[in-house]
């Protein structure tokens, strides 16, 4: 039933549509006359008052081009779309926008059951914590010279903690440099070749196996340097591209042609558990320590009487970052190791917490080290470290060695070794730092694999290993199960989360589709060509008007 209301709106409806044709007819209409008029022009035969009189009346009613707010105001009468009050729902739109530009990620989980054998084991890092074993320091002793101004106390003090008075973040400092300097200098060593006079590695183990096979110590474990001094490590080459640039050049051509011979693959366990993987046992005389009635009471550097064992990448610094496991004499150490493969795509971004676009990983070929070919985690902020020393104190301690040699970077020796100390929280840097001396920002590799590590401490009392004996110790790392997972970083808004997004809070509050899009466009067509046309209407309009002056002056 229509009521007086309902036909009132009928037609108003009624009239808006027709008003809306019409004016799209009249326009098309025009438009299309517009251009056929546009190239006539006025031509005067005779001039008299008879053609003054037709020249003067307009001699048809023109056409009506509609205005751009006629035709805003026929969409707005017109549309499809119901909820334009709704139009303050732009401030989620501008949310989406913000999220967008902050570049957010997602991980997931590409694969829970990777074969195991296709992770590379990690490197295994051995370094001893205990006072160098009275026999070894006399043995040393008997061969060293000893100047004026040391005696065989103090020189004995020097052989049994030498290695703790050398190491570079040690809290507390030598009351005796001099003499330690004085001592290093009669036998002419340098702070690396004393530290290895102390450490060799072929003394702390009695004996090694890989998979369940006994192998030779001395080919697999090799000296290394690390953060905490001398240390013994497996499956470790990072030491093999601490090179220069040119010598990183040499060694990367002369490996491709090695490996162009034979397919290298870094080294993997085919199984997992407890009778798998690495097993070091290590020497009794190592973690037995008799002081000598002879030696001073003297104070430990290092509160610590055991073995730390590091797992870390192979191609990683056992750096401060790197995990640490302690094992003590008469206990088994067990470290379950968990690989984690994590793939990110390169050239994605997020903003760090001074607003600032910096990328989530690094590209192998986007190495910016300046001292390690390498790019890990760890070697980032092991080259922070670098860098910082060689600011605040002008040199590096024997720990980089290496670098120091390939890069021609002097060495501090006993006497410059303070300033390290000095300055050890400054230097020691763990986590992003931005200040006036140092900037130091590290990313993830944009393929890395990570290891976390479960350790189980046993008495051997208790472990499966009774045939050996008292103050020895064992070190076992294995993997922990017969897969690995992989995952997968992705960015969580690319352009298609932008842009279902904003077409979804459109549809939702605004009430509009794809449809009212094209009706947007169509409209903003119409409301172009209206303009033109009318500017091109006003040029005519005073073109005809000059002519018309033109002609009244000359009659």
């Amino acid at each position: 039933m229509l009521t007086p209301h309902n036909l009132n709106r009928e037609n108003i409806t009624t009239t808006m549509s027709r008003r809306f044709n019409n004016q799209n007819h009249d326009f098309l209409r025009f438009n299309t006359k517009l251009r056929r008029d546009a190239v006539n022009k006025i031509s005067v035969i005779n001039i008299n008052s008879d053609s003054k009189k037709n020249v003067t009346n307009s001699p048809k009613k023109e056409e009506k081009i509609p205005t751009v707010r006629e035709i805003l105001e026929t969409y707005l009468e017109n549309t499809s779309i119901h909820g334009l009050q709704y139009f303050g729902l732009s401030l989620m739109v501008i949310q989406f926008l913000h999220r967008y530009n902050e570049n957010p990620t997602n991980t997931y989980v590409k694969s829970f059951d990777q074969p195991i054998f296709e992770a590379p084991f990690p490197a295994v890092t051995i370094c001893p914590l205990m006072p160098i074993p009275l026999k070894k320091s006399l043995a040393i002793l008997e061969n060293s010279v000893l100047p004026k101004n040391v005696s065989r106390e103090i020189a004995l003090e020097i052989l049994t903690y030498g290695h703790f008075i050398t190491a570079p973040y040690t809290a507390q400092k030598f009351k005796e440099m001099d003499k330690l300097k004085a001592f290093l200098d009669a036998n002419k060593w340098s702070t690396a070749e004393f530290v290895k006079n102390l450490i060799n590695c072929e003394d702390i183990f009695e004996s090694c196996w890989w998979s369940m096979e006994r192998i030779d110590c001395a080919k697999s474990i090799k000296p290394s340097y690390t953060s905490y001094g001398l240390c013994c490590s497996f499956n470790y080459f990072l030491d093999n591209y601490v090179k220069s640039p040119k010598q990183v050049s040499r060694l990367y051509s002369n490996n491709l042609q090695r490996q162009s011979q034979q397919t290298q693959r870094p080294l993997a366990s085919a199984d997992f558990g407890l009778w798998s993987g690495l097993k070091l046992v290590i020497n009794k005389e190592v973690l037995t320590f008799t002081s000598d009635d002879n030696t001073r009471n003297f104070t430990r550097l290092m509160n610590n009487n055991g073995i730390e064992v590091l797992i870390h990448h192979r191609m990683g610094f056992p750096g401060l970052n790197t995990d640490v496991y302690t094992v003590q004499a008469n206990h088994e150490l067990q470290i379950a190791v968990k690989p984690q493969y994590i793939k990110k795509p390169e050239g994605l971004q997020h903003r760090n917490k001074e607003k600032q676009l910096v990328p989530i990983c690094i590209a192998e070929h986007q190495n910016t080290l300046e001292y390690f070919s390498i790019y890990q985690y760890s070697n980032c902020y092991a080259n922070c470290r670098i860098k910082a020393m060689i600011q605040m104190c002008g040199c590096l301690p024997f720990i980089y060695d290496n670098i120091a040699e390939s890069y021609n970077i002097p060495r501090c020796e006993i006497e410059r070794l303070p300033c390290i100390k000095e300055n050890a929280k400054l230097i020691g840097i763990v986590k992003d730092i931005k200040n006036k001396n140092i900037t130091c920002l590290c990313r993830t590799p944009c393929e890395n694999i990570d290891y976390d590590g479960y350790p189980n401490l046993i008495s051997l009392a208790k472990s499966s290993s009774s045939n050996t004996s008292d103050k020895r110790a064992i070190v076992r790392v294995y993997m922990y199960s017969q897969s690995y997972e992989v995952l997968l970083t992705l960015s969580a808004a690319d352009e298609t989360y932008l842009l279902a997004s904003v077409g979804g809070i459109f549809s939702l509050f605004l009430g509009c589709s794809f449809l009212s899009v094209v009706e947007i466009v169509y409209y903003i067509y119409l409301g172009c060509c209206a303009f033109f046309a009318r500017k091109r209407l006003e040029a005519q309009t005073r073109r005809t008007t000059n002519e018309i002056q033109f002609l009244r002056k000359n009659e």
